[in-house]
């Protein structure tokens, strides 16, 4: 049984806006949230046209012109600027007919290559049970007929898996909120041994440290430790009135391990370093969470991926 996407519903009218002005074909971004039982797409974003392309009458004819380098670089300041929680789950094309047989070969190239530039630098690997599958989208710009199917990222010899697409209004508007203030106090050595004093490198480094600190921290929704599996508003007493239009927020504070148990032994380590970083201040998420008895498990974890993006 394939994925089924909950999509919200102006979503709907955006993509029928783009196929009645841009042809012969646009692509673009879906972005929203997945969930081990359902994923949610709250927004699409068309490629944005380079400068020789903002005449109307240049206008590529084959899907071979698509170029890649300028989406993945889309997608990847799109996912820089996304709070947390949401993420670029899928890209589309809109095309004439007479491009439709090329588009699913066009979108799963686009998958992978979205995909690759979008983990390049991330600190956190993913966990066992995120879900790895993203959406291609094609729409026929002539019948506005509508095939989404899923490709698993993590298999680079993935097929195309069929997936339900639905729209559905008010789709994010009762979502939960999580909000979360973290101390930084991170020191970088600068070795000396590095080539040319590789500042990205160590910096990289420095941070990665930080992330794994991050990991091994303990948090708390609200004040309480709650089991994973636990429901994350188990407890709370429902809104009343009018929850479409409400937004639930929640409370979440990272308790860092100050130093290592008497059970791990370490190693002290004498580097020889040409300088140091201290990067000090105060990283505030807010994060996003959908309503459909979310797990506490997974609103951590929307947490952690937002600090440590």
């Amino acid at each position: 049984m394939g994925r089924t996407y909950f999509v919200e519903e102006a979503i709907g009218q955006y993509l029928s806006d783009l196929s009645t002005k841009l042809k012969p074909y646009v692509t673009g971004l879906l972005i929203g949230q997945c969930s081990p039982q359902r994923d949610f797409v709250i927004r699409a974003v068309r490629t944005p046209p380079k400068d020789e392309q903002k005449d109307d009458n240049i206008s590529p004819s084959k899907l071979t012109s698509i170029d890649e380098e300028w989406i993945t670089t889309h997608a990847s300041q799109v996912s820089r600027m996304l709070p947390g929680g949401l993420l670029v789950l899928g890209v589309f094309i809109i095309a004439t007919p007479e491009l439709s047989k090329d588009c699913q070969n066009a979108l799963r190239k686009l998958i992978f290559s979205v995909e690759k530039s979008l983990t390049k630098r991330r600190l956190w690997k993913p966990a066992e049970e995120d879900v790895s599958d993203r959406a291609a989208l094609q729409i026929c710009s002539a019948t506005r007929k509508v095939v989404c199917r899923t490709y698993d990222v993590q298999d680079p010899k993935s097929s195309a898996k069929p997936a339900d697409w639905k729209y559905q209004s008010a789709l994010s508007a009762s979502w939960l909120a999580l909000d979360c203030t973290v101390n930084v106090n991170v020191h970088i050595p600068l070795l000396a041994t590095s080539p040319n004093h590789d500042l990205e490198k160590n910096t990289r480094n420095g941070l990665n440290r930080w992330s794994k600190q991050i990991e091994g921290s303990v948090f708390l929704i609200n004040g309480q430790v709650k089991g994973d599996d636990t429901e994350l508003l188990e407890g709370q007493k429902k809104l009343r009135g009018n929850t479409q239009s409400s937004t639930q927020f929640s409370d979440v504070k990272v308790l860092t391990q100050l130093s290592q148990g008497s059970s791990h032994r370490t190693t002290a380590t004498v580097q020889v370093c040409s300088g140091s970083i201290n990067l000090k201040g105060a990283v505030k998420c807010r994060a996003y969470i959908h309503n459909n008895k979310p797990k506490v498990k997974e609103a951590i974890q929307v947490v952690k991926s937002f600090l440590v993006h």
